[in-house]
């Protein structure tokens, strides 16, 4: 028979020791995955009331768009792109807005301190939302695409104007690659800049305003800025032969903009 002493029963447990076993006895850590991260993201742009409003304000504004080409049809075919071209008004104005208070969101919600513990690596993280910025937009303008399309319809079937549907794959193209380039435009610009209010303003002043004092100081040489003609010229499929003013245009005002901003929201003091 065994005789346990009081020595044995009171007798410490290492810490390197007691440290080792708990840490055996954990399952391992399991990093989130970047499509866990952009559906996470993709749920917090929807989920806000701003968010929520905004989007409902684009659909209606296209609805309202669609309604007065309806009423107010050229002599002619009725076109897709028509009805597109008036629709998709309120996706390229509002939807970086969107693209902005998703890069915004966790410093002007003070949330950055949270997100950033849980997923520590912020470039990821923000790639996430650039992410997230795109897949809502394109299921946003899928939305007022399939709207142009049942209008284009309902036209031709109820007025005297055919409809036609005449290079539907060049302007599909377009359309989206326009809106993305214009969401991520405005989520660089949120990036750089981590408060709401002010990044707006940024993205819609700062482009204004050079297309309207470039051509006064430099002439001809404000198109190799002027993003809104690099985007007018990609929505048209045509770059009228304006191809390094156009990449210019996109590198300065979409691409400088998101490295700076992912470089700066990886340096930014979280509080």
């Amino acid at each position: 028979m065994t005789t346990v002493t009081t020595e044995d029963t009171l007798a410490p447990v290492e810490p390197a020791k007691h440290r080792a076993d708990v840490a055996t006895s954990l399952p391992p850590a399991r990093g989130q995955s970047f499509l866990k991260l952009v559906t996470i993201e993709l749920r917090k742009s929807v989920n806000t009331r701003s968010g929520r409003v905004l989007i409902a304000a684009i659909l209606l504004i296209a609805v309202a768009a669609l309604a007065w080409q309806m009423t107010h049809l050229p002599a002619g075919n009725v076109t897709l792109e028509y009805m597109l071209s008036a629709a998709v008004t309120g996706v390229m104005l509002l939807m970086p807005v969107i693209g902005v208070m998703t890069m915004t969101s966790e410093w002007t919600q003070r949330t950055a301190l949270t997100t950033f513990t849980l997923s520590p690596r912020r470039v990821r993280v923000q790639l996430a939302k650039f992410t997230s910025a795109i897949v809502l937009s394109v299921l946003v303008l899928s939305v007022v695409v399939v709207l142009s399309l049942v209008s284009t319809v309902l036209t031709g079937a109820v007025t005297d104007h055919a409809a036609s549907y005449a290079g539907l794959g060049g302007l599909f193209a377009g359309a989206y690659l326009t809106v993305a380039l214009n969401v991520v435009m405005g989520a660089a610009f949120g990036a750089v800049i981590p408060q709401t209010a002010v990044g707006i303003l940024a993205y819609f002043i700062a482009p204004t305003v050079w297309s309207m004092a470039g051509p006064a100081l430099f002439k001809d040489n404000a198109k190799w800025l002027d993003v809104f003609g690099a985007l007018g010229r990609i929505a048209e499929r045509d770059l009228h032969g304006a191809v390094p003013e156009t990449l210019t245009a996109v590198g300065v005002w979409i691409v400088l903009p998101t490295i700076v901003g992912l470089w700066a929201s990886s340096r930014r003091e979280v509080k």
